[in-house]
């Protein structure tokens, strides 16, 4: 590099960091010229890319590895063949089996039937099976030859993993204090498939969400306990594998060090921590899309046979293996449909992604046809009798889609004529805000309700320098992947639904956006180390700096900061909290009515959830005397009865008192002094 491009680089990428910064700092300090911090952005995004292009030198072509034969393709795999159609028939069988079943009607034939057709397509990936184990002998002599690199490899995953398992299942029960009304419900129906009242896992549950997500549920509540940190346990457990899986994803993409940024920044980032804490779905699809892309990438590139070569970006070396990879992305894909809405999206991304390989490498890309083939057939398999139940039932399917999205529930037609804007005028700004979750507009629902955007000031900037730096890269299958994966949430679960950004449905963005923070941060830090001359080792020392920075400030805002505020789960969701803890701590079991209508009822769900032994009801009208439905209570009081008001309509405590005098008043307050409502416990 000649000086001229030296001190050239080195001033567009001080300008970068200024401008990305100065953007940085209109988006949360002077948020009323959020074009201007906009503005920055893309400026420092453009010095950005300069500064990168004047540091590297020119790339030297590669020669295309030549395309395989075909031939016997089927015979030399009978085996994995005749597995994949057993699955596809057991699948089959599973599907008619369901005809006509209620939720409440027995399903233990269909589910072994499907059990065994998914192992089956498992079966078929992993086939032939690796060679037998060697002796206890060769084993430790294997253990020893394995370089000190990869131990410490291996133990600072295994470090990053159990860091992320604390972060994640310490405290359950009370961090987040609320336990939101969608939480609550998923536990009710977990314990009605303990009781045996819900049997069927193919179908459309609460809130339109497929009923299978209640049995890991109710596995959590009978083993961790039936309380409200067995109903959080699994998105826990499930948050905290996504880490290693995602730094096997990243390191076979872009090596150790863009892995280890990327686990490491998810492993503390509030956003995923903060899901990965709720007794809801919405976590498992991170989980999903990475292994996902994983599978699919490796069968795309064809290295299977070889993984321990050296590769170039975007080589392809053919492998007869290659097919385990797409009938293991197809599996997953296919298990995906059985849990949140944003899971479907995964085709999309697989199908897009791969037309762009095929484009880019033409004949390159071996019998892909074949393959994709192989995927959809597992996907179909695995997923088979949920796809049945979606072409049976397509109202109670998409029901969650027509309600929120803006083409399906007519929104994008009546916003117009309510508003005065053009069509084109409304999806612009839906856009603008669904691009702007990360680093402009907060969250606008109560699943996170933060006052800033889903990304940290300093985790903003570098994400805006990988954004830039990818897409710079978009020709390169790996950058335009998780440019592919960022974009299609943005459009699909902020654009074209109600009310962006909406944080619940941009989860499954977390490893992209962690992804384009590694990007920024190995790329800033590089350029900047290319431009001193400095050894690695300092690259190395900033690196660790930046990330440690980045977790301890992520840590402290979500425990610290946002915690206490209680905004999860809105104010009701914090009031029925309140009540399911006093209910629960009452001895014995006791009818319990609740004077909170028209803002809070008994099936909100928590409180029947946190409390179990009680017996709600709602008494809807307002008393204008002594109450006469005392003598027509149901369930037992061998406790006693307990009236709950909200403070509107604590009036009402006096004509309770005149039909049972004597019994005792407590008021219960929140954090910040303000009255949620007051017990009378009688007796």
């Amino acid at each position: 590099m000649t000086r001229g491009r030296r001190v050239a680089a080195w001033l567009l990428l001080a300008a970068a960091l200024i401008l990305v910064i100065l953007g940085q700092f209109y988006f949360f300090q002077r948020r009323e010229y959020g074009w201007d911090g906009l503005f920055f952005h893309l400026l420092a995004a453009l010095c950005f890319i300069l500064a990168w292009r004047l540091s590297i030198p020119a790339t030297v072509g590669r020669t295309p590895a030549p395309p395989l034969q075909l031939g016997g393709w089927l015979r030399a795999r009978a085996i994995p063949v005749a597995l994949l159609a057993l699955g596809a028939v057991l699948s089959l069988l599973a599907i008619f089996m369901m005809q006509d079943r209620a939720l409440s009607d027995s399903t233990y034939d269909a589910v072994s039937a499907w059990g065994l057709s998914t192992a089956c397509v498992v079966l078929a990936a992993l086939w032939p099976m690796s060679r037998p184990l060697p002796p206890v002998r060769k084993w430790r002599d294997s253990l020893r030859a394995v370089p000190r690199s990869t131990w410490l490899e291996a133990a600072t995953v295994a470090a990053l993993t159990l860091l992320a398992f604390v972060l994640r299942a310490t405290a359950l029960d009370s961090v987040p204090y609320t336990l939101g009304g969608d939480e609550a419900w998923h536990g009710l129906l977990a314990r009605q498939v303990l009781d045996g009242q819900l049997q069927n896992p193919f179908a459309m549950g609460y809130m339109s969400m497929p009923t299978a997500f209640y049995w890991p549920l109710s596995w959590s509540l009978r083993l961790v306990g039936n309380t409200v940190t067995g109903l959080r346990f699994p998105a826990a457990l499930v948050g905290t594998i996504t880490i290693p899986v995602l730094y096997l994803f990243a390191r076979d993409l872009w090596g150790r060090r863009t892995a280890f940024l990327s686990a490491a920044f998810v492993a503390t980032y509030d956003y995923h921590v903060h899901f990965s804490r709720l007794g809801a779905n919405n976590i498992w699809d991170p989980l999903f899309v990475v292994l996902m892309l994983w599978a699919l990438d490796r069968g795309l590139r064809g290295n299977a046979a070889e993984p321990s070569q050296p590769r170039e970006a975007g080589q392809v070396e053919p492998s007869p293996l290659r097919y385990r990879y797409f009938l293991l992305a197809g599996a997953v894909m296919g298990l995906s449909m059985f849990f949140y809405t944003g899971a479907r999206l995964l085709p999309v991304l697989a199908g897009i992604y791969a037309a762009f390989v095929w484009m880019r490498r033409g004949r390159q890309v071996p019998r892909l046809g074949l393959h994709l083939a192989l995927l959809i057939v597992a996907c179909v398999t695995v997923a088979g009798p949920m796809l049945s139940y979606a072409q049976s039932h397509p109202d109670q399917w998409n029901a969650r889609l027509n309600q929120v999205g803006i083409l399906q529930s007519g929104w994008l037609e009546r916003e117009p004529e309510l508003t005065g804007k053009s069509t084109g005028e409304i999806l612009a700004d839906q856009f603008i805000r669904s691009a702007g979750a990360f680093h402009y507009y907060p969250d606008r629902t109560a699943w996170y309700a933060i006052e800033r955007p889903l990304l940290g000031f300093l985790a903003g900037a570098f994400a805006i320098l990988g954004m830039a730096w990818a897409v710079a890269q978009w020709k390169d299958r790996r950058t335009f992947l998780v440019l592919l994966w960022f974009w299609s949430v943005i459009i699909t679960g902020g654009m074209l639904t109600e009310s962006p950004p909406s944080s619940q449905r941009l989860v499954i963005a977390i490893p992209a956006v962690a992804l384009l923070v590694a990007f920024g941060l190995e790329q800033s830090v590089r350029l900047a180390c290319r431009l001193l001359d400095i050894g690695r080792r300092w690259e190395k020392m900033a690196l660790g700096a930046l990330v440690a920075v980045l977790a301890i400030g992520s840590i402290y805002f979500y425990f610290v900061e946002f915690i206490p505020t209680r905004r999860y789960g809105s104010a009701n969701g914090e009031t029925a909290t309140m009540m399911g803890h006093y209910l629960r701590d009452l001895k014995d079991e006791w009818n319990a009515y609740i004077f909170g209508a028209p803002r809070l009822y008994w099936n909100f769900g928590t409180m029947p959830f946190m409390a179990p032994r009680v017996q709600g009801t709602d008494v809807v009208e307002p008393l204008e005397g002594p109450p006469d439905f005392l003598d027509e209570a149901d369930g037992p009081v061998d406790g006693g009865t307990v009236f709950l008001f909200l403070p509107e309509r604590s009036e009402e405590l006096n004509w309770v008192q005149q039909a049972l005098p004597g019994g005792q008043i407590r008021e219960f307050y929140d954090t910040s002094g303000v009255l949620e409502f007051i017990a009378y416990q009688y007796p």
